[in-house]
């Protein structure tokens, strides 16, 4: 099957600014012939967790929030391509950092909210660039869930997830066939683009290996409000080569052949279900 990181630059001035762009990727994979597609994490949004803001209305807006994700499902219902779209999501005062996937035939399948929650809550006074997303969002509540889009069963981590080698496993546990992981990682004061990148590529590609799991990884990529974001959007294999990477640091579509057959065979050789040891995998006193 022909999936693809639908990589974004810098948002757009708002949440419907940023839709059109984003039905505009899709309808180009749609014509490519992707069936499966992921977008980077809160794709309808600036990183608005860079700054204190008084009013987070313009990003969590639950009107315009579903008024993109309808015209986003009606997108995917169109070209017969399941989505991952993450956006911040407003349920009842709080706000979770979320991702919603969508079946090809153009509803909702189920939502994963992000497990971990870097950064602080106040910025550190001597920091250039701050992460303070322990100040906006509440950490995800609806576990490692993995949801029918289709053609497979897909789960997903979102940014700071990635670095848990736990989070894989749990998906690869609960039957995800592939795994998305949706980011906006800024390049940090003392690392370069070049070592933020290896960073990122070195937790995915791992996770990919220790679970003979396909994984599509979009992100956000330029720079935006001053920020440079890594961008390098790519899909792994389940042996954990790379297939493809982003060529550009825009909006763009990096569509790659994965092959759940293979898949399978790398799984049967490893039989990391069959060999694990769940109740030794605790804290332990050396004997």
């Amino acid at each position: 099957m022909l999936v693809a990181a639908l990589q974004l630059g810098p948002a757009g001035s708002s949440i419907p600014a940023t839709t059109e762009r984003i039905l505009g990727l899709v309808e180009k994979a749609g014509a490519m012939g992707v069936t499966l597609a992921v977008l980077p994490e809160l794709a309808l949004t600036p990183y608005f967790a860079a700054e204190i803001h008084e009013d987070l209305d313009p990003w969590v807006n639950a009107a315009e929030n579903k008024a993109a994700l309808t015209a986003i499902m009606a997108a995917a219902k169109k070209h017969a391509m399941s989505l991952v779209t993450p956006y911040a999501e407003l349920v009842e005062g709080e706000v979770f950092n979320s991702m919603a996937f969508i079946h090809r035939k153009g509803t909702r399948a189920g939502t994963f909210r992000k497990m971990h929650i870097p950064g602080e809550v106040e910025p550190k006074p001597d920091a250039k660039i701050s992460i303070l997303e322990k100040r906006y969002f509440k950490p995800g509540n609806l576990g490692f869930g993995v949801y029918d889009v289709g053609d497979v069963k897909i789960g997903g981590l979102i940014c700071y997830d990635r670095r848990f080698p736990e989070a894989y496993r749990s998906l690869s546990i609960n039957g995800a066939d592939i795994i998305a992981v949706s980011y906006n990682t800024p390049v940090m004061p003392g690392s370069t683009l070049g070592q933020a990148r290896k960073s990122s590529e070195l937790a995915i590609t791992a996770g990919a290996y220790y679970t003979g799991t396909i994984i599509i990884a979009a992100g956000k990529a330029g720079k935006e409000n001053g920020v440079r974001y890594i961008g390098r959007s790519f899909v792994v294999g389940s042996d954990g080569s790379v297939l493809t990477r982003a060529k550009t640091n825009h909006d763009e579509v990096v569509a790659a052949e994965v092959d759940l057959e293979r898949q399978s065979k790398i799984r049967e050789r490893w039989a990391f279900g069959r060999n694990r040891r769940p109740n030794e995998y605790v804290l332990t006193e050396a004997r």
